[in-house]
């Protein structure tokens, strides 16, 4: 019986960690902004966290592919998004937190439309803009 309880316990604690890391932001340098001027090429609405899809012009001439993090669908519809925020063709800047590992991608902060209007992903203070969110 004890042999039970003690793998039992083993593996809560096991499943327990891996949950913990999938909502983690060690992967992202927080402490950094990347401003990214692109396209759209796709928007997920997807819990637990939304996702961009993102080509940015490269000084090759193409385009370099970046995948973006974003809060829950839930928290953002609380702060003025919504599935239709961002489609595919959406010319936008991107303000991110970069992979540690140097990977194209990264974690929202977050988006000024083509009108000038920027949405944010992240909480922030009043009068704080993505340059000032540190």
């Amino acid at each position: 019986m004890n042999k039970i309880i003690v793998t039992t316990a083993i593996l809560a604690l096991g499943a327990a960690g891996t949950a913990w890391a999938h909502h983690s932001t060690a992967m992202f340098d927080m402490k950094t902004d990347v401003t990214l001027d692109g396209t759209i090429k796709d928007f997920q609405w997807t819990n637990p966290h939304t996702w961009i899809v993102f080509d940015v012009p490269n000084a090759s001439g193409g385009l370099d592919e970046y995948g973006i993090e974003g809060m829950s669908p839930n928290y953002l519809s609380r702060n003025g998004w919504s599935k239709h925020s961002l489609n595919p063709g959406d010319k936008v800047q991107l303000v991110i937190h970069p992979l540690k590992d140097g990977r194209k991608g990264g974690f929202n902060v977050s988006v000024k439309l083509a009108d000038g209007k920027v949405i944010y992903n992240l909480p922030r203070a009043p009068g704080q803009t993505p340059e000032n969110t540190r």
